[in-house]
């Protein structure tokens, strides 16, 4: 892995996880709680560990993810920069 790759940044990584979740580009911003979410469920989780471990070479498992309540503790567990709140 290159050492001077760049992660993605909060807005990228929401985006993405609209896109995962079938969302509208621009709905999610961080606080919305996983399980007030309609389609968050086992493929979404699994496909965001791929996300985090792709884009910002994060190490997470599933039982990680599962312990995160709200979107923001998606971002943090995943490594993602930035703060827009």
């Amino acid at each position: 892995m290159p050492e001077n790759r760049e992660t993605m940044t909060r807005e990228e990584f929401l985006l993405e996880m609209d896109e995962i979740l079938g969302l509208r580009a621009g709905t999610l911003r961080g606080d919305e709680k996983l399980d007030e979410l309609q389609n968050w469920d086992s493929t979404s989780l699994i496909t965001l560990i791929v996300l985090a471990e792709t884009a910002n070479d994060a190490q997470i498992s599933p039982d990680q993810v599962v312990g995160c309540s709200t979107v923001a503790d998606l971002l943090r567990l995943a490594g993602v920069s930035g703060n827009s709140s």
